[in-house]
């Protein structure tokens, strides 16, 4: 016997899934000290895979049509009622920013939306806009897995020596789709953008996630835990600290580390199973006890209309409103929704699907129910061909990156911007709560006119830079002449990428005498041996400029400037410009991420960084080659004049 009670009344499962839904919750969240909550997802797979496995086991007269009609009826009615209510916002409400999510609207609907997100590029990790439907890739999973499980279940019965043969053969596979991922994944690529699509595509594919589904069936395979009843704290112990090992992972995990994507996912599938094993061991009580916990089941068995709502709702509800008001104004939100949902979609359908929500209302209730179903597929169909005829959406902040991208080469034509990035007549105003901005401190006459010509200069950056690249690649043309200066930047670039790019510069004669360097806005914190490192690969430079971060992920970029600021103070080549303090209190220079830059703060972005290089210029501790030639000469030593003093850090 595979198991010895009904898999769907395991107590505390729903407890499980409870804290699962939690996790995914406080990550979407943006709190940093659940980097990890994602993970909550593999254990909700995990969950998933043994309750469908157990109950196929369970029933030897269930056909494949009765086990599908019973999962759509599960799943499918809360799901339409949630895109049924996006699309509406999209008509009514969201306008041109609606297109962003037009495609997602079928892909869901038919379960392939992490193939959707696949095939056009989109990021999960990407967090711009309204991406309402773009969490709902974990549902087609495991609707892909509810498709041909029935039939791997029917095949393995055939088997022989069944249960073993289909638990070596579904382990098999499981150790098949863990490698698959580890091999998918590609940290080490050069471009920091082709780095993050590799682990985009091992995330949200069938094939690369499919471990936690098949660990959770291979659960439901083996024999119930046996043992004395007196073992029970046994599995207890080891079911709490599965448990911490968890809340571990839910914490710590980055959700494109390497080590996850080797290993880490399976690591976590194992522990959720022991946890599993713990709940189902005769003797096991704490665990139980924990959580079998009322308010704990309660939420579980609301964990699904949870996890469809809580995404919308956090991306679209008092979007400015941050800390935990906000927090706890939009779980109040997603708690009302998702009991609105159980009450009234789930539960009724679970139980007897249309016929059985019809069937104790009269014949007028009945017509009524029949004409109201008319009037919203009529609606949906009416309100689909309203989004088709939109606009594509054109996020301002990645089309100020990509008109920033046409600067990165030499040669090319600067002066104008694209009429998109045009300026505004007036200055942007702050944002609310912020008062007025102040006026932008003018331009130092002394400084402007200090002589750089001929001066080599290289910029290495993310996104932020590649956004500025106009305004820099303009002001280097002008104060270095055509050519002087090399921009290497690209978007989701960490500083953990800087010394391949200073070592990619070196090698192709682009790495000039001077190196500007601004990253940090994707890093939570820095490694003083790979500042070394880049320390050591730039000693023959003659300076070394790096420019601190600024992001609305205010805690990691504080942390990163703080150590930044540390590190510099180390090697006499190297500067640091506060880029975060200096543009504090300018507010309107930035885009609604208040970390990437509109046309005006690029181009005070940029004249800043070259107020740096002139002060070092014009204070004589950098020479541009129009003073002194770069070919090295002998020199008598008493004839060396001594060094110019440096303070550590320059503000």
């Amino acid at each position: 016997m595979l198991l010895s009670r009904d898999p769907q009344q395991v107590l505390g499962l729903d407890g499980a899934r409870a804290l699962s839904v939690a996790a995914v919750v406080l990550y979407h969240a943006g709190y940093g000290w659940m980097g990890g909550g994602f993970l909550g997802v593999e254990l909700f797979f995990v969950i998933s895979g043994f309750l469908i496995t157990g109950l196929l086991l369970k029933s030897e007269t269930l056909t494949f049509g009765d086990f599908w009609v019973r999962r759509l009826r599960r799943l499918l009615p809360a799901l339409l009622a949630l895109v049924l209510v996006v699309e509406a916002l999209g008509v009514f409400w969201l306008g041109g920013a609606s297109s962003q999510f037009r495609g997602d609207l079928l892909a869901s609907l038919c379960y392939v939306e992490n193939w959707y997100q696949i095939g056009t590029g989109s990021s999960y990790f990407a967090d711009a806009g309204h991406p309402l439907l773009r969490h709902l890739w974990s549902l087609s999973v495991e609707a892909q897995f509810y498709l041909v499980w029935p039939l791997v279940i029917f095949l393995g019965r055939r088997l022989p020596g069944r249960r073993w043969t289909l638990v070596a053969v579904l382990g098999v596979l499981a150790l098949g789709s863990a490698g698959l991922m580890a091999f998918r994944v590609d940290p080490d690529n050069a471009s920091s953008v082709a780095s993050l699509e590799s682990f985009n595509r091992a995330y949200l594919g069938t094939d690369t996630r499919a471990s936690g589904l098949l660990v959770g069936a291979i659960l439901a395979l083996l024999p119930r835990p046996g043992g004395a009843r007196r073992a029970g704290w046994g599995w207890d112990l080891a079911g709490l600290g599965a448990l911490a090992g968890l809340a571990a992972f839910c914490c710590l995990a980055n959700p494109t580390g390497a080590t996850l994507y080797r290993g880490g996912f399976l690591a976590v599938d194992l522990l959720m199973a022991l946890v599993i094993a713990a709940l189902l061991a005769p003797g096991s009580r704490l665990i139980r006890t924990l959580l079998g916990w009322g308010p704990l089941e309660a939420i579980g068995r609301r964990s699904y209309g949870i996890y469809l709502w809580h995404w919308p709702v956090f991306r679209l509800l008092a979007p400015d409103l941050s800390g935990w008001q906000g927090l706890a104004l939009r779980l109040v939100a997603t708690l009302a929704i998702s009991e609105l949902s159980y009450r009234w979609i789930e539960t009724p359908f679970r139980r007897g699907g249309f016929r059985g929500l019809t069937s104790r209302m009269g014949a007028w209730g009945r017509r009524a129910i029949m004409a109201c179903s008319v009037g919203l597929v009529s609606a949906s169909l009416a309100g689909a061909a309203v989004l088709i005829r939109r606009p594509a959406y054109v996020d301002e902040i990645q089309a100020s990156i990509q008109a920033g991208g046409t600067a990165l080469g030499t040669g090319i034509e600067t002066t104008t911007a694209p009429p998109l990035l045009r300026a505004p007549a007036t200055p942007e105003s702050s944002e609310p709560g912020q008062g007025k901005p102040q006026p932008l401190p003018p331009a130092d006459p002394v400084l402007e006119a200090v002589p750089m010509e001929g001066l080599k200069v290289t910029a290495i950056g993310d996104s932020v830079m590649k956004g500025a690249a106009l305004a820099l690649r303009t002001k280097g043309d002008a104060r270095l002449g055509k050519g002087g200066l090399n921009i290497d930047a690209e978007e989701c670039r960490s500083f953990t990428r800087a010394l391949g790019v200073v070592q990619a510069c070196r090698r192709t004669g682009t790495l000039g005498e001077v190196v500007v360097i601004h990253l940090g806005a994707n890093n939570s914190s820095l490694e003083p041996r790979q500042f070394g490192r880049l320390m050591d690969e730039l000693a023959d430079r003659k300076g070394v400029w790096f420019v601190t971060a600024k992001s609305n992920k205010i805690d990691a970029v504080e942390t990163v400037n703080r150590e930044l600021k540390t590190l510099v103070a180390r090697y006499p080549k190297a500067h640091l410009y506060d880029w975060c303090a200096a543009s504090e209190e300018h507010p309107e220079l930035f885009y609604s991420d208040r970390t990437h830059l509109r046309i005006e703060g690029a181009r005070f972005y940029a004249r800043e960084i070259f107020s740096r290089l002139a002060s070092e210029v014009k204070e004589e501790r950098l020479v541009a080659p129009s003073e002194a030639p770069l070919k090295e000469v002998a020199v008598h030593p008493a004839q060396v004049p001594p060094p110019a003093v440096k303070s550590e850090v320059h503000p």
